[in-house]
């Protein structure tokens, strides 16, 4: 009968070694579990983080491409405006150029066509004579300047 007790005591010593590890292997179990939801939730982070990122990355790309766009229209816009100017400075030299020679031709014809000395006695002028002769040479000089007026005017800028 030894043998019996000792075999049931040698077998309550295996089931109480066995339920302890049972407990152990249960409590292992639990810490997996709660490691593994945690893993899930790091990941369901993680997926988000990087949808975000994604999206930003899009709008990045986005922005870099409209600024881009924004540069070329503005180089585009300057070498229209240069090329406007250039037009305009040659347009502009242009007139200068014929204003001069139209001013040069005026003191000449107004040189030529004044008279140099007024023999009177006493090489005077009377005061009625000088101012109806200052009168024709302003009234003369405004038509002229009406009319190159009128050309310029008629003449669209370009």
């Amino acid at each position: 009968m030894m043998d019996i007790a000792a075999a049931e005591e040698e077998i309550t010593r295996w089931k109480v070694a066995a339920e302890k590890e049972a407990d152990a292997g249960r409590a292992v179990e639990k810490d997996l579990l709660a490691q593994i939801s945690t893993l899930h939730l790091e990941l369901k982070e993680a997926k988000k983080d990087v949808a975000e990122s994604e999206k930003k990355l899009k709008q990045r790309d986005q922005i870099a491409n409209a600024a881009i766009a924004a540069r070329d229209a503005a180089e585009n816009s300057l070498r229209l405006a240069d090329s406007r100017t250039s037009r305009i400075r040659g347009k502009a030299e242009e007139l200068s150029h014929h204003l001069e020679q139209l001013d040069n031709q005026e003191t000449r014809r107004f040189n030529r066509n004044r008279p140099r000395y007024i023999c009177r006695p006493g090489n005077v002028l009377l005061p009625l004579q000088w101012l109806m002769l200052k009168f024709i040479d302003v009234y003369q000089s405004d038509a002229q300047q009406e009319s190159s007026n009128e050309m310029e005017l008629s003449e669209p800028l370009m």
